[in-house]
């Protein structure tokens, strides 16, 4: 393939699957018959992960039908050194066999195509795919967290990450930030949701799902709601007056239920004289694979290529 400036791979690595596809840059547009994914077992030796990986990409790269494209944009989870783009992930945990690989490297043979490669966190993936889609995300200050088995993060100025200022935490995360007993990604999380209802109640339940579902009928999920809501209201209020944020936008599977936390949370903010909007994310992990291409972007390339995570 010739290389141009239109079409980039996105990718979306998550804990158990992969997703890839074909993005048009002079859109912001998926070509939806390049979409593909596949599950992945985190634990598996290197050479399973990464040949799942590859092959997923191999179907992106056919399903391309001849077009150029110009690299490969991986948006994942760390701890990676983002700048290089080698996986720093602890032996003994998910995609622990990969520590130390040098991404790129491992996965050419794999490739059809030799392509550049470049590197940025899911969650801040997420946050500037939203900003870029968004009717205002180019003019404000944006949070965007995912609430799924972990608390993500990003935070955006004018569709740009910001990961190193006073107004925001360490490499923009809050997961890792002190909370209570714990840190923050202890509470705001699907294990959050199942060890407070379980502290009521003695009952262990297998998700946010089965307590939305009784939410009517269960006093007891409804606590546990009412206190998420209160709770992350409290915990994320800081940081968006530091941020000063205009917009908190809300992603991951827990958005699904924001119904049932929503006054709560809403309730809080106001409580501490913030004066936001809050919406519910509009485009799940095709957000992430949007957002991860713009590293094709030169212009959003030179804001960002020295802010990258070395972690």
């Amino acid at each position: 393939m010739k290389t141009d400036q239109r079409y980039v791979l996105g990718v979306d690595i998550g804990g158990t699957h992969i997703s890839s596809a074909l993005v048009d840059m002079n859109t912001n547009c998926i070509l939806e018959e390049t979409y593909a994914s596949n599950l992945v077992a985190n634990m598996e030796p290197q050479e399973t992960i990464l040949q799942s990986w590859g092959d997923t990409l191999n179907k992106s790269i056919k399903a391309a039908d001849r077009k150029s494209v110009r690299g490969v944009a991986f948006a994942m989870p760390g701890p990676i050194n983002y700048k290089k783009g080698i996986a720093l992930y602890p032996e003994g945990f998910k995609y622990g066999e990969l520590h130390g690989i040098h991404i790129e490297s491992a996965l050419q043979s794999i490739l059809e195509e030799k392509l550049p490669m470049r590197f940025l966190n899911d969650a801040t993936s997420f946050a500037v795919g939203e900003a870029w889609l968004s009717h205002n995300g180019m003019k404000e200050k944006q949070l965007c967290i995912t609430l799924g088995t972990g608390l993500g993060a990003g935070f955006t100025r004018k569709g740009i990450p910001v990961v190193h200022d006073a107004s925001v935490p360490p490499e923009g995360s809050l997961w890792n930030l002190p909370y209570r007993e714990g840190i923050a990604d202890d509470y705001f999380s699907t294990r959050g949701f199942i060890t407070a209802y379980q502290n009521l109640t003695g009952i262990e339940v297998n998700g946010v799902r089965e307590l939305a579902n009784h939410y009517e009928t269960d006093s007891h999920a409804k606590q546990v709601f009412d206190a998420f809501g209160e709770n992350l209201g409290n915990f994320l209020s800081p940081w968006l007056k530091r941020f000063d944020a205009d917009t908190l936008i809300i992603g991951g599977n827990i958005a699904k239920a924001y119904a049932h936390f929503e006054n709560t949370l809403e309730n809080t903010m106001k409580a501490h004289g913030l004066k936001l909007s809050v919406r519910i994310a509009k485009h799940s992990e095709k957000g992430a694979i949007i957002g991860s291409t713009l590293l094709f972007n030169e212009v959003f390339w030179n804001k960002v290529k020295k802010a990258l995570p070395k972690y």
